[in-house]
């Protein structure tokens, strides 16, 4: 299938951001986790499954975002 060997914009914008995103297929579902390490070594992992790979990139990112804003919010609390 075509969908299977493109990848989302979302997908690449998370490699980007230094996520490590693996994308496989489960049935007719598709399924993710995506792994990133922080400078200060905190690790953060999201995953997440979708019938569409847009749909699995936009819960992928959307979760990753969502996971290093309460990371940030954390460090700032500890800072204070």
């Amino acid at each position: 299938m075509a969908e299977d060997t493109t990848k989302s914009t979302l997908l690449l914008w998370l490699n980007l951001l230094g996520w490590q995103v693996d994308v496989r297929r489960k049935g007719d579902e598709l399924t993710g986790v995506a792994r990133h390490t922080a400078a200060d070594g905190s690790t953060f992992r999201v995953s997440g499954s979708a019938a569409t790979r847009d749909e699995l990139a936009f819960q992928l990112f959307e979760a990753a975002l969502q996971m290093l804003e309460r990371g940030s919010r954390r460090r700032a609390l500890l800072a204070a």
